[in-house]
């Protein structure tokens, strides 16, 4: 569930501990072929706006004249209320690039300090006040973000042009349960260097980017407590919690469901049964990758997210 680049693991976000990341590892890798030099995206010229809807902070860019709201994944818990710059970048530079030309795009965080025992449905009640504010979107859900999704498409249908459900099932796996409880429980004992380090051996797979992000987290004084460590356990409980299994099929926008084959947080089976039990949905498996399909296959994912929209 891990969704936010790693140069911004330090939740203070200082330029100078992005400065030390770059002495230490002079680039992050972030595709198959190509390195985004840390220095000099600190340097970049910044475009996206920072905005509130219903309580939510908003990354806004795009020249695009129809919105997409993006829903983030768990690590979106992590932060403080304003995302650092260099995430801001990289969201604008490089994750969402490819839909920055043809949409409005809204990356909607969740308000901080959220209230213990918050469901995913309750928090998809908050995002269509946020929907109802924005005028109707299209919806992409990244990891938690995708189970919020769901019950978007269920309960606030009226808000949704179409529906990305991504890197998500309507439940965790059972070895997925397993990670995500042990993700929870360091957090209550205050081990954050386990939930970094976990996410990321969970999140991709072995080889240069596993290696590249956990260089980064070998520096000293990189991994900090987040400013609102209840948001991560909240969250983390309410991932535990969610199972949608008996509602897919209201979800009454047209959906894509869309996930890597040998993700270790969702089973592959139950993406596919997504796909032919919601009405007007399909499901594209991205094969031999996990739940970073995102990043490490993204020419994929977007293509194809960008051809659904």
């Amino acid at each position: 569930m891990w969704i936010y680049p790693p140069a911004a693991l330090s939740p203070t976000n200082k330029r100078a501990n992005i400065e030390r990341a770059s002495s230490h590892y002079s680039k992050v890798v972030v595709s198959r072929y190509s390195t985004i030099n840390v220095s000099t995206l600190l340097e970049l010229s910044m475009n996206p706006t920072r905005e509130q809807f219903s309580g939510h902070p908003t990354i806004r860019f795009g020249s695009g004249p129809e919105p997409l709201v993006i829903l983030p994944g768990l690590s979106d818990a992590l932060e403080g209320g304003d995302t650092p710059k260099i995430t801001r970048l990289l969201l604008e530079r490089y994750y969402m690039r490819p839909f920055a030309d043809d949409f409005d795009v809204y990356v909607v965080k969740r308000p901080r300090d959220m209230p213990d025992g918050i469901t995913t449905r309750e928090m998809a009640r908050n995002y269509g006040d946020v929907l109802a504010e924005i005028g109707p979107a299209n919806v992409l859900g990244l990891s938690m973000g995708g189970l919020i999704a769901q019950y978007l498409g269920i309960d606030h249908a009226e808000h949704v042009q179409n529906l990305v459900i991504a890197i998500a099932g309507p439940r965790l796996s059972e070895r997925g349960r397993e990670i995500v409880s042990d993700w929870l429980a360091a957090g209550r004992d205050g081990d954050w260097a386990n939930v970094y380090v976990g996410s990321i051996e969970t999140t991709y797979s072995a080889g240069t980017k596993r290696a590249a992000y956990g260089a980064l987290l070998k520096i000293p004084g990189i991994i900090k407590e987040p400013p609102y460590p209840n948001d991560f356990i909240t969250s983390a409980q309410a991932c535990l919690d969610h199972d949608a299994t008996g509602e897919l099929d209201t979800i009454e926008p047209e959906t894509l469901v869309i996930g890597g084959s040998e993700d270790r947080l969702f089973d592959a089976e139950d993406l596919q049964a997504m796909g032919t039990t919601i009405p007007n949905a399909r499901t594209h498996l991205i094969e031999n990758t996990g739940h970073g399909a995102f990043e490490e296959r993204r020419r994929e994912f977007c293509s194809t997210v960008a051809s659904f929209l």
